[in-house]
C-alpha cells in the first residue's frame, strides 16, 4: 500500500522519481517480509478412520490444519500427533470417540466410549500387561466403533504330538483352539487328551493321539471239551479215556486299535471255524466193592502186624527189618490174594490166612515161609496148603490168602520177597 505523503506542494519530476523508487522499494520488502513470515507450503495427511485427506497448509497447528481441511471434531474426539511436525509433510491421526467393549481377564465386560489407542484404553482401565496377560487387539491399533478389546490370560504348556514335545506359550480359551493355533489336525479318529472342550491352565500338558483302526487275521486253536461217562462197569475212581481230545483250528478276524504306532487294545470282529475239534470221552467208575463184615476187615499196614494168623514157630526169629535171621534161599515175584470164606485148601487144611496158594512143582506143599511186599506190608509166616489158577498161567508167584475180601482188594498185587525156611 501506498500512503499519501503530505506537505508537498511542488514537486519536480527528478524528486518525485526518486519517491517512486522508494515507495516501491518498500512495497518489495514488505512483501518478502510477508512471505517470509508465512512459509512454504507442506502436506498433511489426515487419517480419519478408512479416510484420508491430504491438505496443503501453512499452518502450525495442528487442530487449525484440520479444521483447514474442512473436517470437524467432537469435543470426545482426539488427535495422535506421534508423526505430526510443523512445517514438514508429516500425518495427523483422528481417533473418534467410539463404542468400545472392554473385557478384562475374569470375563467382566464395560462399555465404554473411548478415543485413542488401544494401549491407551487398557491404562485408563487399570490393567497392565505383561507375561500373563496380553490384549486380544493389537496395543498400537485405533480404538474404532464397536470394537471388543479382551485381556486375555497367557498359559505355558506342553504339547505331545506326532513324536515330538512343544512348549508353547497360548492365550486360547480351550484345548481345541490351542490346538488351531498351532495348525495341529485332528485327522480321522486321532483323539486329544483332555479333551477339546477343556479350559486351558497354567502347565496343562495335552496329549495328541494319533489313532487308527486296523483289521487283521489270526488262525487260532479250537481248545476240544471232555465229556464224562459214569459207568458202573468200573471200579469208583477208575478212568479211562474212550475218544482222545484232539483241538480244532479257527480264522479270527481282530479289530486293533493302533495308537501312535502301538496296538493299544484289539476286539473281535468275527469267528470261522476252519476244523471242528474232536471232544475228548472218558469213563469214569462208579463201583464200589462191598466190604465183607465180620471176617476180619483188618487194615493192611506197611511194616505193621502180619496178615497171616499162623504163629512163627520158636524155631525162627524175625530182625527188626522184617526179615528173618536164617533163610535156605529167596524168591522174588509177584504175589495176588484171594478169599473163600470156609473153605478147604488141596491139602484138606482149612482156609485161613498163612495157608497159602502155591505152584507145587515150584514151591512144594508144608514149604515154611516168611513173605514181606516189596513196599513194607508184612504178610507173615506161611505153609504152601493149596493151588491156585495161576499156576497154569505162570502169572504169580503165589496166591496169599486174605481173611476179607477188603483185604484182598487193600492187597491187589504187589511184588514180594518169598524167604524160604
Amino acid at each position: 500500500m501506498i500512503t499519501k505523503i503530505k506537505g508537498c506542494v511542488k514537486a519536480s519530476r527528478k524528486p518525485f522519481m526518486r519517491a517512486v523508487a522508494l515507495v516501491s522499494a518498500i512495497a518489495v520488502l514488505c512483501a518478502i517480509t510477508a512471505f517470509a513470515a508465512a512459509g512454504e507450503p507442506y502436506q498433511v495427511d489426515i487419517y480419519d478412520g478408512s479416510q484420508i485427506t491430504r491438505v496443503e497448509t501453512n499452518e502450525k497447528e495442528p487442530y487449525t490444519v484440520v479444521k483447514e481441511a474442512n473436517i470437524e471434531l467432537s469435543e470426545q474426539d482426539k488427535l495422535i500427533l506421534d508423526e505430526f511436525q510443523a512445517g514438514a509433510d508429516s500425518k495427523i491421526t483422528i481417533c473418534r470417540a467410539s463404542n468400545v467393549s472392554f473385557i478384562d481377564a475374569d470375563g467382566n465386560c464395560t462399555n465404554i466410549v473411548f478415543a485413542g489407542t488401544v494401549k491407551e484404553l487398557i491404562a485408563q482401565q487399570g490393567v497392565t500387561l505383561g507375561e500373563k496377560l496380553v490384549s486380544s487387539v493389537s496395543v498400537d491399533a485405533v480404538v474404532t466403533d464397536n470394537m471388543e478389546v479382551r485381556i486375555l490370560n497367557s498359559y505355558n504348556l506342553t504339547i505331545n504330538v506326532d513324536g515330538e514335545t512343544r512348549t508353547v506359550t497360548s492365550v486360547a480359551a480351550n484345548v481345541g483352539e490351542l490346538l488351531d493355533e498351532q495348525g495341529i489336525v485332528l485327522d480321522g479318529d486321532d483323539e486329544v487328551s483332555p479333551s477339546a472342550e477343556t479350559t486351558l491352565s497354567d502347565g496343562l500338558t495335552v496329549n495328541v493321539l494319533r489313532v487308527e483302526y486296523v483289521t487283521r487275521e489270526a488262525q487260532e486253536e479250537v481248545p476240544y471239551t471232555t465229556k464224562t461217562n459214569y459207568t458202573s462197569s468200573m471200579v469208583k475212581g477208575a478212568v479211562k479215556v474212550t475218544t482222545k481230545g484232539v483241538n480244532g483250528t479257527k480264522t479270527v478276524v481282530y479289530k486293533d486299535k493302533v495308537v501312535n504306532g502301538q496296538i493299544e487294545s484289539s476286539s473281535v470282529e468275527s469267528e470261522t471255524v476252519t476244523k471242528q475239534p474232536v471232544n475228548e470221552v472218558k469213563a469214569v467208575g462208579t463201583y464200589v466193592k462191598p466190604t465183607v463184615t465180620g471176617l476180619g476187615n483188618r487194615i493192611i499196614e506197611k511194616n505193621g502186624k502180619p496178615i497171616s494168623e499162623i504163629a512163627l514157630p520158636s524155631k525162627y526169629s524175625v530182625g527188626a527189618n522184617n526179615v528173618p535171621t536164617s533163610y535156605k534161599y529167596t524168591i522174588k515175584g509177584k504175589a495176588a490174594a484171594y478169599c473163600v470164606p470156609g473153605g478147604t485148601t488141596a491139602t484138606g487144611k482149612p482156609v485161613k490166612p498163612g495157608y497159602i496158594a502155591v505152584n507145587p512143582k515150584q514151591i512144594p506143599y508144608g514149604t515154611e515161609m516168611w513173605i514181606v511186599s516189596d513196599d513194607g506190608v508184612v504178610y507173615g509166616y506161611a505153609i504152601a496148603a493149596d493151588t491156585g489158577g495161576f499156576a497154569k498161567k505162570g502169572t504169580f508167584v503165589v496166591d496169599l490168602y486174605m481173611s476179607s475180601t477188603n483185604q484182598c482188594y487193600q492187597w491187589g498185587s504187589r511184588n514180594v520177597t518169598i524167604y524160604v525156611l
